[in-house]
């Protein structure tokens, strides 16, 4: 199996259809969030006030790197696509972008108080649908596949992405 690589702006479901998807495919299941969060030592949001960004996007990079190399599910973070180097490292690797609508991605945002975001903390709504559409066309021009997440539950976007990547 190659390995599945979720994109998508935050509030996507990249987290929740990751392990689904795993646990459909008994696959392993790598959440960059997760992993970065225990390999940094603190919360992302945390991490990016004392760090900065460009911090944590080198971290994001050498875990990206790591994680391809064995075949798995990864749910990247919603920012993994801004860089340079994350785009050539994707350009030839099974990716599946998890899209929503802007007003629904942000509602799923603010209700989420679980996994607080650090871009989510600081932009308001308006703020954070300008950002998502600034990230759309990158998140389109990686995808090898585009999954609607809007109005599904996770059992019909799991077996969506199956019956588009043939797995």
């Amino acid at each position: 199996m190659e390995s599945i690589v979720l994109i998508g702006f935050m509030g996507a479901g990249k987290t929740t259809i990751s392990k689904a998807l795993a646990e459909t495919l008994n696959a392993q299941v790598v959440d960059m969030d997760d992993v970065l969060v225990e390999r940094i030592g603190q919360p992302i949001s945390d991490y990016f006030e004392e760090h900065g960004e460009t911090s944590f996007r080198k971290h994001e990079t050498t875990l990206l790197k790591e994680a391809l190399k064995e075949e798995s599910i990864i749910a990247t973070g919603g920012g993994v696509i801004l860089q340079k180097e994350n785009q050539q490292v994707l350009s030839d690797k099974l990716v599946v972008y998890l899209k929503a609508d802007a007003n629904i991605l942000v509602k799923r945002i603010r209700e989420d108080h679980v996994n607080v975001r650090p871009l989510a903390i600081k932009n308001d709504d308006g703020d954070l649908k300008r950002l998502f559409f600034s990230r759309e066309k990158l998140y389109e021009k990686l995808a090898k596949v585009v999954i609607d997440t809007t109005e599904k539950k996770p059992v019909e976007i799991v077996s969506e992405i199956i019956q588009q990547v043939g797995s």
